[in-house]
This record gives C-alpha cells, structure tokens and sequence, in this order.
C-alpha cells in the first residue's frame, strides 16, 4: 500500500524544517515585495512578475530540492538559480506566457461579471446620480479627455464613480491571479525532471514533458490539489480580509485592488514552507512517468526523421542508438 502523499510531504519538511521555512517565509516575503508595487503603478507589478517573482519562486524550488543532495542553502547558491531561471532549459518551467494569457481571459470574463452586478447595485441605490455621472465618463473619454480630467470626474459626486471602477476592478483580480498561481504551481512539476537533465537539445525536452503531462493529465491534477488546495484557500481568504479591512476600515475604496492584490500574498508566509516539499513528492511520484515521457518523445522524433527523410535500415538503426544512448546518460 502507498504512503499518502501529504505524510510523505510532511516527513520531508520535518527533515530539513529549519531549510524549508527559511525558503518558504523569504520566498513569500519577496512575493509580497513584488505585489506591492502595485501601490507604485500597476504596469511595474506585471513587469516584475517575469523578472523577479518566477526567478525567486525558481530559485527557492531549485535549492529546497538540492537539500535532498546535502547541499546547504547559500546566498551564492540562491543567486546563481535565480540566474539559471532565463537558461533555455528551464525557460517554460512555469509556462508563464500561457499561464498569464489563461488568467487574463479569466479576469477579462469575472470582470463583465463585475461590472453587470456592481451596476446594477449602483443603478438601484444612486439611480440617476449614478447614470448621469457614468455617462458623462463615457463621453468625455471619447471626446479623448486626458487622464487628469478624467481622474477629476472620477473624484466629483462623492468619488461613487471612483468606488464603482474600484470594485468591478478589484473582484475579480483574486480569482485571476490565484488561477495564474495554481497554472504556474501545476506546471512547475517538471521543473524538477529538467534539473537532472543537464544536457539535451531543449526542444526534446518540452516534447517529452508535455506528452507526460498529457498522459498523467488526471491523476497529476488530482495529487496536485490533493497537496496544494491551500494555495487556492489562503490567499482568497487573505484578499477577502485585506478587502475588508481596505472597505470598511480604512474607507479608502480606491485602493482596494491593490490591498486585494498584496492580501493574497501576505497568508502564503504560511503556507510556502509547506509548499515545496510538497511538489518534490509530486515530482518523486511521476519520476518514473517523465522519463518515459522523454523516452516517448525521442520514439516521435525517430518516426518524424523517418517519415521525411529516406533512410537505410542501417541509418535508421544507428540514429536510434545515438538518441538512446544521449537518454541514458542523461539519466545517470
């Protein structure tokens, strides 16, 4: 019988506890870094994501992982796998791109949403009020109003205009957001398997990852949120108190996209020292599968060279040998 994954995980993190927190809370501690500078200008938070959270959030895998070889944690350890991240071979670790154009569709959906449901909420509590201040907006960005006049018609009626952007803007960001989380936590299994492939052409690489993932599609998903369903309660449930506090404390409604942002960071302090021992049992269980996976895709590329190029058995033979013995010491 299988050990569950979640006892394995812990005996993990209990194993090297201190290692794990300290990456988990500095790991964090820059992610919360990072959403802040949305307070700054929102175009800077998006900028950082590529360039500074994924290469941190790779680096505290990367070096979590090496524990299982002793190797201590340093600060020159940290830097140079923050730096490894824009290696070609670790390129689509987190599949950022698609990740980010997946949660984009879901923010531009929930944001529709929003705005139909806030609009009606205004629309029978100002009525009139409301109507005539949103259609002067309307007309006055078409007539092509600069961005300080609009911000001054924003901020006359009371700011209603104000709070009403604030709200359709800021619902639907934790839900996006969380989803860009889980996409990059999900793709991120693999990250493991392109550590212990030093060498090899980056393209056979991604073919052999995707056809894993492809045929383990169900049981990964299922162990994943068997693990990680932590990393879609936390940081909802911090959005949600952050939002409160931003609403009903400090009644600055205008900044409340960006406490939604920074709330849903700040609860994975908690959370992060858990999280990586956790992919690591993931990686351990589908080792087996990846390296099939690897060998699947060099079988592809055979029937690929084969197909369009008119080769001797003997040719055939020998490109065969010379993919599988590249396989077998990258597996050494």
């Amino acid at each position: 019988m299988k050990e569950s994954l979640i006892k394995v995980s812990l005996d993990r993190f209990k194993k090297n506890m201190p290692s794990y927190i300290a990456v988990g809370i500095l790991c964090a501690l820059f992610l919360i870094l990072v959403s802040a500078l949305s307070i700054i200008d929102e175009l800077l938070f998006f900028i950082a994501i590529p360039l500074v959270a994924l290469p941190i959030l790779f680096a505290s895998h990367v070096n979590c992982y090496l524990l299982e070889a002793n190797q201590p944690i340093t600060t020159s350890s940290f830097f140079n796998a923050f730096l490894g991240f824009f290696r070609p071979q670790f390129r689509c670790s987190f599949k950022g791109i698609i990740s980010f154009l997946f949660s984009l569709i879901i923010y531009v959906g929930l944001t529709v949403i929003s705005y139909v449901v806030m609009y009606a909420i205004f629309k029978a509590h100002y009525g009139d009020y409301f109507l005539s201040a949103l259609d002067k907006l309307a007309t006055q960005y078409l007539a092509g109003d600069t961005y300080e006049e609009l911000a001054v018609i924003l901020q006359e009626n009371g700011g209603v205009l104000l709070t009403f952007i604030s709200f359709v803007a800021a619902l639907p960001l934790p839900f996006s957001i969380v989803t860009f989380m889980c996409l990059v936590s999900y793709n991120s299994i693999s990250l493991y398997f392109r550590i212990n492939m030093t060498s090899g052409a980056p393209s056979l690489m991604r073919l052999g990852i995707s056809t894993t993932y492809r045929v383990n599609k169900k049981e990964m998903v299922k162990d994943w949120f068997k693990l990680n369903w932590w990393l879609i309660l936390l940081p909802l449930l911090g959005a949600l108190i952050a939002g409160i506090i931003c609403v009903f404390g400090l009644k600055e409604y205008y900044l409340l996209p960006t406490f939604a942002t920074i709330g849903l960071f700040i609860p994975l302090v908690f959370f992060l020292p858990f999280y990586f021992p956790n992919m690591e049992v993931l990686y351990h269980r589908y080792e087996e599968s990846f390296k099939e996976g690897n060998v699947k895709a060099i079988e592809i590329i055979l029937q690929r060279i084969q197909s369009s190029i008119d080769l001797s058995e003997e040719e055939k033979r020998k490109i065969e040998e010379s993919f599988k013995s590249n396989d077998d010491k990258k597996k050494e």
